[in-house]
């Protein structure tokens, strides 16, 4: 099994900072119209409308997030399971 290398990604401050405050927007004007839009019951199609086109600004936000993010190696993880040993191992074992 060859190893596999693990990546992730780095996001710059100003990318996390949009999605912070994008959510924060987000959850404030859904609170606000559900105490005032859904007592209302016949507004209550506006307000699934709103919290779709949101929906849409926040995956807008989150897809520009991960358009400026950087990848960053981490660590070489190996892919061996538990209680296999490897072939090189083996053979050095053997021949001692």
């Amino acid at each position: 099994m060859e190893p596999r290398i693990e990546t992730r990604l780095r996001y710059p401050l100003h990318a996390r900072l949009l999605v912070l405050a994008s959510w924060c927007f987000y959850s404030v004007v859904l609170l606000l119209c559900a105490v005032l839009v859904l007592p209302c019951v016949p507004l209550a199609p506006f307000f699934v409308v709103l919290m779709v086109g949101l929906g849409g600004l926040l995956s807008s936000v989150h897809e520009y997030a991960r358009s400026v993010a950087t990848p960053v190696q981490r660590a070489m993880v190996s892919r061996r399971s538990h209680g296999q040993i490897s072939q090189a191992s083996r053979g050095t074992a053997q021949s001692s």
